[in-house]
């Protein structure tokens, strides 16, 4: 196997160089400056689908989280302040023991709307605020986000969103 000498490799692109001439140099001028045009309008692409998905935001927050006196059930009622949504899916993290009594993925959640989600503690445990619900929800155009709401902060987390459209 052979070494590779970089003092060879640099000697031989100096003399290349110096052998180019405007013609060349033009070339590789224009290439550059096509690669940074490209690249510039791509993010620019990524920017407007950034704004555009801010205006399509729905605006879901906290609007109320109740448990029952025995600590068997409660409910969690959040509301929709912005454009319209698409429940898709409802994780609980933190607590294994409770379970979703209403079906959650594909309800509608137009402006100015609330949902009450039903829950249960299937353990022995009591439920009790010490956990979070995280909901997934499409947007009109078909973005998709995640956002958390913690019960203890009694308090919903900036969205976050997963897919662009």
């Amino acid at each position: 196997m052979e070494q590779i000498n970089l003092e060879e490799i640099l000697s031989a692109v100096n003399k290349y160089t110096e052998s180019m001439g405007p013609v060349e140099w033009g070339l590789i001028g224009g290439g550059i400056a096509l690669i940074l045009i490209l690249s510039a309008s791509l993010a620019a692409g990524k920017s407007r689908k950034k704004r555009r998905a801010r205006q399509a935001a729905p605006a879901l927050s906290l609007d109320t989280f109740q448990i029952s006196p025995l600590g068997r059930d409660a409910y969690f009622k959040v509301l929709n302040s912005g454009q319209p949504a698409r429940l898709s899916n409802m994780a609980i993290k933190g607590r294994k023991d409770v379970a979703v009594k209403n079906a959650v993925a594909g309800h509608e959640l137009q402006s100015g709307e609330s949902y009450r989600i039903l829950l249960e503690a299937t353990g022995n445990q009591k439920l009790d605020n010490d956990f979070i619900i995280e909901l997934s929800y499409v947007d009109l155009i078909g973005n998709v986000y995640q956002q958390a709401f913690a019960l203890s902060q009694h308090a919903a987390k900036q969205p976050k969103l997963v897919r662009f459209a």
